[in-house]
């Protein structure tokens, strides 16, 4: 088993959730175990109740299956939950946005406008923004997703995950793995991720970066460009009636 401090340990990229129904990090030793084991934790936990601490008095939520709501919890409308779902105390989840099975969260977590999040872990304080997708992801305490980031979760040629990259690298036997963001870590707007790439902790990337890998702790990532600047004619464009417009 490595040590705390090693890569492919859980605890180097966490530091543990007690919000959290069930403690992952005891239960899984190894990074590839900890989606399996909490699924499987979380069917036994809510035992296929429907169990809700606060009141959803938005006639537009659907809910289906076990699904556990803690006290505080806010559910605005056009909210889809599909369990087995778990969610903590004074979490907000926005307009549209959808949870579907496997997903767990920590107290006062954010879901934004049209996120998704499917068979995911997203542990106290993390902040999805509006737009975004989380599938089979683990995100650690006080992580935030920026709106439109996207975290895959399967290889383009649909093959086995691998976690990492170079001396980081790790096998599993799934098919569906996104990505693990350690404590605090923090994405950008419009960020894709790579099936199986691992982030540090206290790690921020910034925007429209495409990220794979394994990126240690406590780095900041950016993405370089160069603009070109071309003189052109000063037009201004036409206003007629198109296809799609109406008068």
């Amino acid at each position: 088993m490595p040590s705390q401090f090693e890569p492919t340990n859980p605890r180097y990229y966490f530091s543990g959730d007690s919000t959290l129904p069930f403690d992952i990090l005891s239960l899984a030793p190894t990074l590839p175990d900890l989606l399996r084991v909490s699924s499987e934790e979380l069917v036994r936990v809510l035992d296929g109740k429907l169990t809700l601490d606060s009141q959803v008095t938005e006639p537009t939520v659907d809910i289906s299956g076990s699904v556990y709501i803690g006290a505080g919890t806010k559910i605005h409308s056009s909210v889809s939950i599909s369990g087995p779902v778990y969610i903590g105390r004074n979490c907000s989840i926005r307009h549209g946005a959808q949870l579907r099975e496997g997903t767990i969260l920590g107290d006062g977590c954010v879901v934004g406008h049209d996120a998704e999040i499917k068979n995911s872990i997203c542990m106290t304080g993390s902040k999805m923004q509006s737009g975004v997708f989380i599938g089979d992801s683990i995100l650690g305490i006080g992580a935030r997703v920026g709106s439109g980031t996207i975290l895959s979760n399967r290889r383009f040629d649909q093959g086995t995950v691998r976690l990492g990259s170079g001396d980081v690298k790790l096998s599993t036997d799934r098919q569906f793995f996104g990505a693990i963001l350690g404590d605090y870590v923090r994405l950008g707007a419009n960020i894709v991720t790579s099936p199986g790439t691992l982030v540090g902790p206290y790690t921020w990337v910034a925007s429209l970066v495409s990220l794979y890998g394994f990126v240690p702790r406590a780095k900041m990532v950016i993405i370089k460009q160069e603009l070109e600047y071309r003189d052109k004619q000063e037009l201004e464009l036409r206003s007629e009636q198109g296809e799609y417009e109406h008068f």
